[in-house]
């Protein structure tokens, strides 16, 4: 399951993170997949499930360690100063891991959805 995300997101961020900028991004990105999501979860179930996601990508990442989870979304404000790579780096990792538990919790209904509106994220820079 992860092999897929992990190809899916890969591709995604070649195309979107050249010359992008990578915080912005990944606020976009992460925004637009929290607004879809919304649709098919309760608000506590997705924050629960974005935070059991950052936890894991955390442990490949640290610096996520300071990306905070709330009831508007992800906050990157605490990794505000991190280096370009490492953030891009990153932000694959807990795209990866949030397709990944999206994906276990609704048995692949919201899946789709989710990649449709990663896609349009940053689709103007890519």
């Amino acid at each position: 399951m992860q092999t897929v995300h992990r190809a899916f997101v890969a591709s995604w961020l070649s195309r979107r993170a050249r010359d992008a900028d990578v915080r912005r991004l990944a606020e976009e990105a992460l925004a637009a997949v929290w607004s879809r999501a919304r649709h098919g979860l309760a608000g506590l179930s997705l924050q629960a499930l974005s935070r059991a996601a950052r936890d894991a990508a955390a442990h490949d990442f640290p610096l996520l360690s300071d990306v905070v989870v709330g009831p508007a979304g992800f906050s990157f404000q605490g990794v505000a100063q991190a280096p370009a790579d490492e953030l891009r780096s990153a932000l694959g990792g807990l795209l990866v891991e949030l397709l990944s538990v999206v994906e276990l919790v609704t048995g692949d209904i919201l899946l789709p959805a989710l990649q449709t509106e990663l896609l349009r994220v940053g689709k103007s820079e890519g």
